[in-house]
C-alpha cells in the first residue's frame, strides 16, 4: 500500500506530452521561486538541523499559527515539526507501525496520509492505513476521533463509523473535519459531536455531478475547505477538482482529462492531482502530482501553473526553473507561502513570491 498513491495509469502518463505542447500559460502577477527547507534529499528516518533531517515519502504539510510546520510522514509512520528555528523533530509516533492512542511519543500510526490543523491547534491525520481520523493535542496526546480497524463504508457516529482508506482531511472555521476516503469514492464530514455523513460521491466510482450522493468521485485522494464553507476535492482518479457548494451540490470546477494544459474549466488539464489547499487569497492551488508541478485554480475555475517542470527533479530557482518529483501534499500559510511535501524527493519545499511581474 505504501506505494500505491505513485500508481498512474499508463495512458495518462502518455498524454502528459501532448498536453505540455498544448498548454496554454497564463499571466502572473508575481515571480515565484522554490527553495528547500527541510530535508536531506534521502530516503531515511533522522532528527536533526534541517539540512541533515531525513524523510521517507513525506505526503502532507500544514502550517501552524507559529510559523511551524507538521509533516505527515508517510513511510515512517510519523508526525514530525520542522520548528522556526530550523530543527526537525518527531512529535507522534515511529517507524514502528500500529494503532496506538496515549502520549504523542508512545502512540502508533500506520500510513499517515495527511494532515490538517484547527484553530486551537490540534492536528487532525488521516491514518490511511490504520482506516481512522486521530487528533494530536497541542499538550501532546493522541485520541481516535473516527474509525475502526476495519476498511468498510459506513456512516455513523464516531466508533461506528467506517472508513475505506482516508488520505484526506480538512478542517473548517467550526471544527468540523472533511475526509476524503480515496477507496470508496466519497468525501465525508466529521461534526465536532462526532456524526459522520457522506456529502459527496456514493461508494460508486464515476464522474458526475450532482447533490450529495447524487454525484460520482473516483478516488479522491485530499481534500479543503474554504473559510465560506465551500469544499474542494482533488478528484485524482477523474484528473479534476470538485467543487461541494455550501447547499450540497457537487460541480466540476476544473479539468477532467488526463494530460497538461492550463485554461478555463473543463478545458483544463491535470495528470494524477493530489494535494489541494486554499490561500488567503481564495485561489485553490494543487499538487498536480503526474505532471510534477504545482498549479492555481481561481475561483471561477481559471487553471495556471506556478512552479515545476513536466520532468522530475530536485533543483530549486525560479518557478519555471524548479523541479518536484510526485509532489503530494500542499499548504498555505497566511502570507501566501505555499509549502510543499515532495514526496518522491523527500523533502519540503517553499514556494515564495519573489516580485511582482508587470
Amino acid at each position: 500500500m505504501r506505494g500505491f498513491r505513485r500508481t498512474i495509469p499508463l495512458a495518462v502518463a502518455c498524454l502528459v506530452l501532448y498536453g505540455a505542447a498544448s498548454a496554454v500559460p497564463l499571466k502572473e502577477r508575481y515571480q515565484y521561486r522554490v527553495l528547500t527547507i527541510a530535508g536531506d534529499g534521502k530516503k531515511g528516518f533522522k532528527d536533526g538541523s534541517v539540512e541533515k533531517a531525513s524523510f521517507n515519502w513525506p505526503t502532507g504539510v500544514v502550517v501552524a499559527d507559529d510559523g511551524s510546520i507538521f509533516v505527515a510522514d508517510f513511510s515512517n509512520n510519523a508526525i514530525r515539526k520542522i520548528s522556526t528555528d530550523g530543527t526537525v523533530t518527531t512529535v507522534a509516533g515511529s517507524t514502528v507501525a500500529g494503532h496506538r492512542d496515549g502520549k504523542a511519543e508512545e502512540a502508533l500510526f500506520r500510513g499517515p496520509d495527511n494532515i490538517a490543523i484547527d484553530r486551537e491547534q490540534n492536528i487532525y491525520v488521516a491514518d490511511a492505513d490504520n482506516f481512522r481520523i486521530r487528533r494530536l493535542s497541542p499538550e501532546g496526546f493522541v485520541v481516535t476521533v473516527a474509525g475502526t480497524d476495519v476498511p468498510g463504508y459506513r456512516d455513523g457516529r464516531r466508533s461506528s463509523a467506517m472508513f475505506g482508506y482516508p488520505t484526506g482531511i480538512a478542517v473548517d472555521r467550526y471544527g468540523a473535519l472533511y475526509v476524503a476516503d480515496r477507496r470508496t469514492h466519497t468525501v465525508r464530514k466529521i461534526t465536532p459531536d462526532g456524526r459522520v455523513f457522506t456529502i459527496a460521491g456514493n461508494g460508486l466510482p464515476g464522474f458526475s455531478d450532482g447533490r450529495g450522493r447524487l454525484s460520482h468521485l473516483r478516488e479522491p485522494i485530499s481534500v479543503a475547505v474554504a473559510e465560506d464553507g465551500t469544499v474542494y476535492i482533488a478528484d485524482s482518479g477523474n484528473n479534476a477538482i470538485r467543487k461541494v457548494s455550501t447547499d450540497g451540490e457537487v460541480s466540476t470546477l476544473a479539468g477532467g482529462k488526463p494530460g497538461y494544459r492550463d485554461g478555463r474549466g473543463r478545458e483544463a488539464q491535470f495528470n494524477w492531482p493530489t494535494g489541494i489547499a486554499v490561500g488567503p487569497d481564495g485561489n485553490i492551488y494543487v499538487c498536480d502530482s503526474g505532471n510534477n508541478k504545482i498549479r492555481r485554480i481561481t475561483p471561477d475555475g481559471v487553471v495556471s501553473t506556478i512552479a515545476g517542470r513536466i520532468v522530475a527533479g530536485r533543483s530549486d530557482g525560479t518557478a519555471f526553473e524548479a523541479e518536484f518529483n510526485f509532489p503530494t501534499g500542499i499548504a498555505v500559510d497566511k502570507m501566501g507561502n505555499i509549502y510543499i511535501a515532495d514526496s518522491g524527493n523527500n523533502l519540503i519545499r517553499k514556494i515564495v513570491k519573489e516580485r511582482k511581474v508587470y
